[in-house]
């Protein structure tokens, strides 16, 4: 059982890595499966597999299965993506949303990464870790912090992705 309660529009400050600090992104196709799973299951109805979703969107004329704002149940305030680990601060929308969003995305690219990777097993170190975030203040420390985490780690190749370009 997780300690943190998760509330609706407040910001968490989320993050996990690889179990055994491995690579969880080895090549830009895991960067863009991983991107994907953050757009497509951040939805009030779960979706299935993304490859379900695929086969589903083919098969009608109209729609898009990515989530509309109205049905979205995290809002993304920034990421960093970095070889062997991820950052997010979110914001709640919907009850256990930050919940449901990190149960779907993790089994997801787990799922996928197995698969590519031929390999079985745990790909994260444990359940991701929650820090609520809980004046402005520290809102504006943990955004700075994790925008440019790939700086802090030396990362700074193009594969590799913070939300960072999105605000210049």
């Amino acid at each position: 059982m997780r300690k943190i309660k998760f509330v609706n529009g407040e910001y968490y400050h989320i993050l996990n890595r690889g179990v055994d600090k491995r690579d969880i992104f080895v090549d830009k196709e895991d960067l863009a499966r991983f991107f994907q799973g953050m757009r497509e299951f951040n939805t009030l109805d779960p979706i299935g597999s993304i490859y379900e979703a695929q086969i589903r969107r083919k098969n009608k004329k109209f729609g898009n299965l990515v989530s509309k704002e109205d049905s979205k149940i995290v809002n993304f305030i920034c990421y960093c993506i970095n070889p062997n680990h991820y950052h997010f601060i979110l914001r709640q929308l919907t009850g256990r949303g930050i919940e449901k969003f990190m149960q779907r995305l993790a089994l997801g690219y787990s799922k996928y990464f197995n698969l590519r990777h031929k390999r079985s097993g745990t790909l994260f170190q444990g359940p991701y870790k929650a820090t609520h975030i809980d004046s402005d203040d520290y809102l504006l420390h943990a955004s700075a912090y994790v925008n440019l985490n790939n700086k802090v780690h030396g990362l700074e190749n193009v594969l590799y992705k913070s939300s960072w370009g999105e605000y210049c």
